[in-house]
C-alpha cells in the first residue's frame, strides 16, 4: 500500500470519526433537553386542591406530593376566566383578547392562524416530539361537504345543530392541533359538545352518527352544566369514559416517546371536572363534596399516574412538569358552598367568568429536578400560564423574534428563587372586560364580574359590584372585599392609562 492510499484512508477515517463525534454531540445535546409535560385541569378551583385549602372537603394526595417536591405558586393566573381564551394564550403567549376570542361553539374554525408561531412549534424546531393528549377547544376546520360551511341558520350558535351529512368525513379534519404544530393529537375535542367521540390526528375514530346531546342528561352524575346540542358522534357513546381513555392515551406518549432519543413536549389537557361531572365508579364517593369532589379526586388520580409514568419511565429528574387549571371553578359550582360547606374558590372571591380573583387565580405546581426546580418550595410572585413560552424558550434556547409570544415573560428565576418577574398583568372576563394588576393592586374595569346572588352576598359582606370601577389591595385584602377606588383615584387613573395603552398595542413582555 502506497502513501497515496494510506492518506487517503486516514482522510476517510478523520473525516467520519468528525462526523460520529459532531452526530454523538448533537445526541447529547439534544437529549440533555428536558422533557416538557403541561398538565391542563379544566375548571379546577384554588379551593379545590387540598394543599391551597385547609378547608377543603376534597383531597388531592398526588397534586399535594406534587408541592412537596417540587415549587408551588401562591399567585399564579390564568390568562382569562374562561377556556379557549386561556388555552390560545398559553400556547401563542400573546393574550387573547388581541385576537378576539371568545366563546367558541362546537364547528368555530381553528383560533390559531396558520403563521402565528406557537410553543410546539418552537419546540419542533429543536428537535421535540410534540403530542396534545385531551381537551383542544380552540377550534377545527371541519370538512364540511362541498367546502362550504352551512351558515348560522343551519346549524345555529352554541347549542349547535349539525348532521352526518353535512360532512365529507372521507377527507381529513384540517387546522386543529396539528395546524398549531402538535405532531400528534388525540382527545374529545370538548365532552359536552359535538362531535362525541374521539378524534386521532386529523380523523374520527368511529363511524359517526347522528347523536342527541340531550340525551347524554341521563348520565350525568350530578345534575348542572351544559350538553350542547346534535351532531356527529360515536354509537353508545359513554361520557363517563373520556377522562380514563385520555389519561390512558398520555400515560402512554409518556411510555413510548421516553424510549425514543429526542425530547418530548405533551400537553395533556384534562376534561375534568369541568361538567359534564362523570366520576367513575371507583371515585364515587371517595370525597366530602359531592359528585363534584369526586371528580376533582379522579382528577387529581390522573396527575398521578402522569407522574409515575414519568418516573417508571426513568425521566421525570429531567423533566418540566406544570400542573395548573385554564380558569376558575364554575358558576353552577356554587351550591356547593351551602350543600357541602366546600367553597371550590378557597378563600377567593369570585368564580369562572369572573375579573375577581377566584376567576383566575389557579393552582400553578411545578416540578423539574435535575433544572432546580424542587424542595416544596412556595412562590409568592406573580405568575401567569402566559409566561411558560417565554419560559420554555430560554430553557430549550429558543431566541424569540419581535412579535412572537408579546406578552410572555421568561419566569425561570422566579421558579429558581422566587425572583419577581412579572411586574403587571391584564385580567380577562368572559365577557371581553378587561382588568389590570400591578404588584399587590388589582384594577377592575365595570362589568367584568357576574352578579352574585344575595346568599353570595352576604357570605362575603363585600363591596357590590355595581361600582363604576374596583380597586383591591390584594396584600391586605385578598378576599377583595374592600373597594379602594374613591380613597386612590389618581391611582386608578394611572392604571386605566396603562390598561388603554396595552389594549391599543403595547408588549407587557
Amino acid at each position: 500500500m502506497n502513501k497515496r492510499q494510506l492518506a487517503l484512508i486516514f482522510t476517510v477515517l478523520t473525516t467520519t470519526s468528525l462526523v460520529l463525534g459532531a452526530e454523538a454531540e448533537q445526541a447529547k445535546s439534544t437529549s440533555s433537553k428536558p422533557n416538557i409535560v403541561i398538565v391542563l385541569t379544566d375548571d379546577l378551583g384554588y379551593g379545590d386542591v387540598s394543599f391551597l385549602n385547609a378547608e377543603s372537603k376534597v383531597k388531592t394526595p398526588h397534586m399535594d406530593a406534587l408541592a412537596e417536591a417540587g415549587v408551588w405558586a401562591t399567585d399564579a393566573h390564568s390568562p382569562s376566566t374562561v377556556c379557549s381564551p386561556s388555552r390560545y394564550a398559553m400556547l401563542t403567549g400573546r393574550y387573547s383578547w388581541r385576537r378576539k376570542i371568545g366563546r367558541l361553539n362546537p364547528w368555530k374554525e381553528s383560533a390559531i392562524d396558520q403563521d402565528r408561531v406557537t410553543l410546539p412549534k418552537i419546540l419542533n424546531n429543536k428537535g421535540y416530539f410534540t403530542a396534545c393528549v385531551g381537551k383542544w377547544h380552540l377550534g377545527f376546520d371541519w370538512p364540511w361537504k362541498g367546502g362550504k360551511k352551512p351558515p348560522k341558520s343551519v346549524i345555529g350558535g352554541g347549542t349547535s345543530t349539525a348532521t352526518c351529512d353535512m360532512f365529507d368525513w372521507s377527507k381529513p379534519i384540517k387546522g386543529g392541533p396539528l395546524g398549531a404544530g402538535f405532531d400528534y393529537y388525540f382527545g374529545d375535542d370538548v365532552p359536552n359538545m359535538p362531535p362525541y367521540a374521539f378524534i386521532e390526528n386529523d380523523r374520527l375514530t368511529c363511524d359517526p352518527v347522528d347523536v342527541d346531546g340531550r340525551k347524554f342528561r341521563k348520565q350525568l352524575v350530578m345534575p348542572g352544566g351544559y350538553i350542547h346540542g346534535v351532531g356527529p358522534g360515536e354509537k353508545g357513546w359513554q361520557l363517563d369514559k373520556v377522562m380514563p381513555a385520555i389519561t390512558a392515551k398520555a400515560v402512554e406518549t409518556i411510555k413510548q416517546q421516553s424510549k425514543k432519543p429526542d425530547p418530548f413536549f405533551l400537553l395533556f389537557a384534562t376534561t375534568s371536572p369541568h361538567s359534564p361531572i362523570v366520576p367513575k365508579e371507583k371515585f364515587k364517593q371517595s370525597s366530602e363534596a359531592g359528585p363534584y369532589g369526586d371528580f376533582i379526586v379522579q382528577t387529581d388520580d390522573s396527575v398521578g399516574q402522569i407522574v409515575a409514568a414519568l418516573k417508571a419511565a426513568g425521566v421525570y429528574e429531567n423533566t418540566l412538569l406544570v400542573v395548573s387549571s385554564d380558569n376558575g371553578p364554575a358558576p353552577f359550582m356554587r351550591d356547593l358552598i351551602q350543600k357541602h360547606q366546600h367553597n371550590p374558590s378557597g378563600s377567593l372571591r369570585g368564580l369562572k367568568r369572573d375579573l375577581l380573583e377566584g376567576g383566575h387565580r389557579v393552582p400553578f405546581i411545578v416540578t423539574w429536578p435535575k433544572g432546580g426546580i424542587d424542595g416544596g418550595r412556595r412562590i409568592d410572585s406573580i405568575v401567569s400560564q402566559t409566561d411558560l413560552f417565554a419560559t420554555i424558550a430560554k430553557i430549550v434556547g429558543a431566541p424569540l423574534e419581535e412579535g412572537d409570544a408579546e406578552d410572555s415573560v421568561d419566569i425561570l428565576p422566579t421558579l429558581l428563587r422566587d425572583e419577581p418577574v412579572r411586574k403587571e398583568m391584564v385580567l380577562h372576563a368572559a365577557n371581553g372586560k378587561l382588568g389590570l394588576r400591578q404588584g399587590d393592586w388589582a384594577y377592575l374595569r365595570k362589568g367584568g364580574n357576574t352578579r352574585e346572588p344575595e346568599w353570595f352576598q352576604e357570605h362575603w359582606q363585600g363591596d357590590s359590584l355595581d361600582a363604576p370601577a374596583l380597586l383591591f389591595d390584594l396584600s391586605a385584602d385578598l378576599a377583595q372585599k374592600k373597594n379602594l377606588r374613591d380613597k386612590h383615584r389618581q391611582r386608578v387613573r394611572q392604571m386605566e392609562q396603562r390598561l388603554a395603552e396595552i389594549e391599543k398595542g403595547q408588549s407587557t413582555r
